[in-house]
């Protein structure tokens, strides 16, 4: 064998090589709504995709909702849904939650604005014998502990969904 022969044997190696180490994932397109920061995009489509395992049809896009990520100044508040005339059902994260906060703190609160934006769900309170809250649609005031995790989160999308007549 040729000096050559060799090159294009160990290029012909080291390019399969190199391509079964590549992530073989398949590409998630996210739809986009107008009038949403695209850092909400992601959340805004897992939340009509979670209504959709659960047999509920919403179209966020097409109900109008918009959403920002900015100061909000009241102490305490993360997340809101506007309901004034100027700005319908615009759901507001505050900037200072969402840049130190977890991707489920992320999902959970946006879920929690849509369930008031869009679910048009109030508070709830209630909670488990373990004194976590049994809603996503917790007020923060009522004493129940927040415990939205990975383990948990079926179910508390269930319940949010559990009404939804859309």
């Amino acid at each position: 064998m040729t000096t050559f022969n060799y090159f294009k044997i160990f290029a012909l190696i080291l390019v399969a090589a190199l391509g079964s180490c590549q992530k073989s994932t398949e590409l998630e397109i996210v739809k986009s709504f107008d009038g949403v920061e695209t850092e909400l995009w992601e959340h805004f489509d897992n939340f009509e995709k979670e209504a959709a395992r659960r047999g509920v049809h919403i179209d966020l896009a097409a109900s109008g909702i918009t959403g920002s990520i900015e100061k909000i100044h009241t102490p305490g508040m993360v997340g809101i849904c506007n309901h004034r005339v100027d700005t319908p059902n615009h759901v507001m994260i505050d900037s200072d939650f969402w840049n130190s906060a977890s991707e489920n703190a992320r999902e959970m609160i946006i879920f929690h604005e849509l369930g008031h934006c869009y679910l048009h769900r109030g508070h709830n309170d209630a909670a488990h014998s373990d004194g976590t809250c049994s809603s996503i649609m917790r007020s923060g005031l009522g004493g129940c502990v927040d415990f939205y995790t990975n383990s948990n989160r079926k179910g508390y999308l269930t319940e949010l969904f559990a009404d939804a007549q859309h």
